[in-house]
């Protein structure tokens, strides 16, 4: 027994470390998983406080030792892998033995050979045998050696780990009871795996004395107990909610005592502790400032480069009124680009803010970086100027910046909509089986190239020597019932979407779809019982499959009709906490069906698609580019160039903010210097540019074919004349697409604009 006496937060440190040491032991032994393996070491390596860390030698050796076994462990992967790699190729070698010689095939006549053979086909499969046999002899006795020094190592790191529980009790005189052992470990992984909270919280309060010198512990505690308080499905009535937001607050108090020794220097758990603790104090009815503000910087300080808590501080912050430290955090993740469109939004609204109350002389010019660097649309409107009633102003501001959002979201929704609706597509025409192997998704879009490439694969194989054993998969793969099954997964899908989920046209827009599916159901079933018959489906048939059963034929009316209810939808949303709530809802469509969200961060005028081989700003095919057009007449460009000319001062009304470049001005050529476009088809169809030099930067391209719009830094399709309508504020481009802006006179333009389609149509005619 040491003579050394220690107060009994030393002890606690000692035990806590201890059981941190015994927790990696344990995961190591229980899991040998890859990821928990690179997290321990990463822990141990780069995340202890040492300065926190009980100087003492039993506990450096078990940390060398546990480093020591990951290593092992990371080294172990590869010798497996090994083994397995050269016993497959040995495998492979042996089949190769096995084939009979060349030359008694070819060689001889036919009795010699099949007698030569049949010896050589014998001989060979022995050899096969014993060599299989052989390979996977070694490969096992490989596999048992490495079994026997794993074994070795974890016997060696619980024999380090049990002497140094020795030496520290000893050393530090702390209770049995701090020190937790493998088989309490193991019950707790258990409890937390529960998905009963109000159980998991009862068995987690059963076992608690043997945790007074573990952190983590108690974090759970107090985050089950909160769980179980705002759980609104529970059934729980106010007094046992109230009950339960105590208890959370008891165990984050233990939580926060024993936080004093935390031997990491960055812990995402003590982190989450923090702001859940906020979270219950900010209910209170006079809460704590000061004890908020520091969870909140234990918060920032433990969270370490984890963006996703550092913007969770930045919103607890903003809740207290601390903007200054929001915007700190704000900008490193906006730097960071993290979520971006979000944090790019709240720290615009901190710019506002302070150059309407003039408590920060470069807010403006902190908004206008901001507006440089990120999508302008995503920002809460600066003004021009200070108003004489702020409160007015500001409100006014909040209004306009809500319609832009909805519009914006309005836009994103439909991009994603046509996004999924393509992808269905793509699985829809894969359900029928196909007679060629490895095709890309581009064969099965619905591209007039790939149409006809499947037409004519399917034709060559049903007219081949092999057609019936063609309709015979087409027969078996039960191809009306997986398209059934193919629509259900598309509704599932669009249930994560609330505008769909909550519409109160739901069921009569999925009605659509059914009626569709009955109406086509006869033609299905005569179709089906021609092969049934095998030899009676032709293409003919095929095509009626097509165009009775297609993607489109089934869902356009759908989704005409869910892209108006969207559009409304979203039109009648009043408030930012609601938009969100959409926007997020879209976020996390697009993240879990691997569909494109909105750039989170563009550079530049124009930005450059990632996908865009090429590396084109705009490519040549946005502006529907076809041999046609390629005939379009010189004397109907110049005509139109020429109405371009006669219109153009009847079509900026605000100079300083929108200019009209017009082809052949020296404006013209600079711009698409400036912007640095790739590719002559684009700039020799461009009529006129409308350039944008507002903080909206929403340019419009007025082409021989139509409007090509480059908004919020991203370049969109090409719009015909023909789509075009004019709605008084705004031109109505197709949905959800829309044009306006202040400094132009949109009717004058619509007339220009009408006149050219006239002139284009007429040049075709």
């Amino acid at each position: 027994m040491s003579d050394n006496t220690y107060e009994i937060q030393d002890q606690l440190k000692a035990a806590y470390a201890l059981n941190m040491c015994t927790v990696s032991v344990s995961q190591i032994v229980d899991y040998n998983d890859e990821y928990i393996l690179e997290q321990e070491y990463e822990a141990i390596l780069n995340n202890l406080n040492l300065e926190q860390m009980p100087k003492d030698e039993a506990l450096l050796n078990i940390l060398v030792k546990l480093l020591n076994v990951i290593t092992f462990f990371r080294i172990d992967k590869v010798k497996r892998a090994q083994i397995e790699k050269k016993y497959q190729r040995r495998i492979k070698n042996a089949i190769w033995s096995a084939v009979p010689n060349i030359g008694v095939i070819v060689a001889g006549d036919p009795v010699t050979v099949g007698l030569s053979l049949a010896t050589q086909v014998g001989i060979g499969y022995m050899n096969y045998r014993r060599e299989k046999a052989d390979a996977l002899a070694d490969k096992e006795d490989s596999e048992v050696e490495l079994r026997i020094t794993a074994m070795e190592q974890f016997n060696a790191l619980r024999r380090e780990l049990f002497t140094t529980a020795w030496r520290l009790a000893d050393e530090y005189n702390f209770p049995d009871k701090y020190r937790l052992t493998e088989r309490q470990i193991t019950q707790y992984n258990e409890i937390l795996m529960d998905p009963d909270e109000i159980r998991k919280y009862e068995r987690l309060s059963a076992v608690k004395d043997n945790f007074e010198a573990y952190l983590p512990f108690w974090y759970f505690m107090g985050h089950s107990a909160k769980y179980i308080a705002e759980d609104k499905d529970n059934g729980l009535d106010s007094n046992a909610r109230d009950y339960y937001i105590s208890q959370a607050k008891e165990n984050f108090e233990k939580y926060e005592s024993l936080n004093s020794f935390n031997i990491l220097r960055e812990d995402e758990l003590t982190a989450s502790f923090a702001l859940e603790y906020v979270d219950l104090l900010l209910l209170e009815e006079n809460p704590d400032q000061e004890k908020i503000i520091r969870l909140i910087e234990t918060a920032v300080k433990m969270a370490g480069n984890a963006n996703d808590i550092l913007e969770l501080c930045a919103v607890s912050y903003l809740k207290v009124g601390q903007t200054d430290n929001a915007e700190k955090l704000l900008r490193i993740l906006v730097n960071e680009n993290y979520n971006t469109a979000t944090n790019a939004k709240l720290l615009s609204r901190i710019y506002v803010s302070e150059y309407l109350k003039g408590t920060n002389p470069l807010a403006k010019t902190q908004y206008g970086i901001l507006a440089s660097r990120v999508t302008p649309a995503w920002l809460f409107p600066m003004p021009d100027n200070r108003a004489d009633d702020l409160m007015l102003q500001d409100k006014e501001l909040q209004d306009k910046y809500i319609s832009e959002q909805r519009f914006a979201l309005q836009k994103e929704y439909g991009d994603v909509i046509n996004q999924f609706i393509e992808k269905n597509i793509v699985m829809f025409n894969k359900i029928i089986p196909i007679p060629v192997r490895d095709a890309n998704d581009e064969y099965f879009t619905n591209s007039e190239t790939a149409i006809k490439r499947r037409r004519q694969d399917v034709y060559d194989a049903l007219e081949s020597d092999r057609g019936n054993e063609y309709r015979q998969q087409i027969k078996e793969s039960g191809y009306r019932f997986r398209y059934i099954e193919l629509i259900n997964e598309m509704l599932n899908a669009l249930d994560e979407l609330r505008v769909f989920r909550d519409n109160s046209d739901k069921e009569s827009m999925i009605q659509l779809i059914k009626t569709n599916l009955s109406d086509s159901s006869g033609e299905l079933k005569e179709i089906q019982e021609k092969l049934n018959r095998n030899d009676a489906f032709s293409i003919i048939d095929y095509e009626k499959i097509q165009k009775s059963l297609s993607f489109q034929r089934l869902t356009k009316e759908f989704f005409d009709v869910l892209k108006d209810k969207i559009l409304q939808s979203i039109g009648s949303i009043e408030t930012l906490d609601d938009l969100d709530d959409v926007e997020l809802d879209i976020v996390q469509f697009c993240r879990k069906h691997d569909l494109e969200e909105r750039n989170p961060n563009p550079k530049g005028k124009i930005a450059q698609s990632v996908h865009d081989k090429e590396s084109d700003y705009i490519s040549q095919d946005i502006l529907g580019e076809d041999e046609r057009d390629e005939s379009f007449s010189k004397v109907a460009f110049e005509k139109m160039l020429v109405a371009v000319r006669d219109a153009a001062d009847g079509i900026v009304e605000d100079g300083s903010k929108m200019n009209l470049l017009i082809r052949g001005d020296k404006e013209f050529e600079l711009y698409f210097k400036n912007v640095k476009l790739r590719g002559d088809a684009f700039k020799t169809k461009t009529l006129a540019i409308l350039d944008d030099h507002s903080f909206a930067n929403s340019d419009l391209f007025i082409t021989c074919d139509g409007v090509v719009p480059v908004k919020r830094s991203k370049v969109e399709g090409l719009k015909a004349f023909s789509k075009i309508e004019y709605q008084g504020k705004s031109l109505n481009l197709g949905w959800p697409e829309e044009y306006s802006n202040r400094a132009v006179n949109l009717g004058n333009l619509y007339s220009l604009l009408e006149k050219l389609g006239n002139i284009r149509k007429n040049s075709k005619a």
